[in-house]
């Protein structure tokens, strides 16, 4: 870059093309926002293309995932408030929760690792579980 010639000022563009650059690039911008991006995203489509093009259907499953993960979470929370409210609620689940863990699910995995091999195994656990391996 430090041996690139200095531009000449006529090759520059003038303040009116830059305007009106700039004025053709909003004015693209926006109407991606509202062939594709709206009906794609919010299944929001004022102008009928995201429909023919598929793409508002795209929008109301992901509107529909959206309200489902939002109904959930406020079931988590009920649930959570309800567990927590009761303090005998509290004091037997130590006791149910010893006798569950005895009964919760199990899996065995085999392989054989060679030597300088590894290996990575992942889990999802909830608070408070625990995990034997050996």
């Amino acid at each position: 870059m430090l041996n690139a010639p200095k531009p000449n000022i006529e090759d520059l563009p003038t303040k009116a093309q830059l305007f009106r650059s700039t004025i053709i690039a909003g004015i693209g911008a926006v109407a991606i926002l509202v062939t594709v991006v709206l009906p794609a995203e919010y299944a929001i489509d004022p102008t009928g293309v995201g429909r023919v093009l598929r793409l508002t259907e795209m929008g109301e499953i992901k509107v529909q995932l959206a309200e489902e993960a939002e109904a959930d979470r406020l079931l988590d929370e009920q649930r959570a408030l309800d567990q927590s409210s009761s303090l005998l609620n509290s004091v037997f689940g130590i006791f149910v929760g010893a006798a569950h863990a005895q009964e919760a699910w199990q899996d065995e995995v085999i392989f054989v690792l060679e030597p300088g091999d590894t290996a990575e195994i992942k889990m999802t656990m909830e608070a408070g579980n625990t995990v034997t391996y050996a």
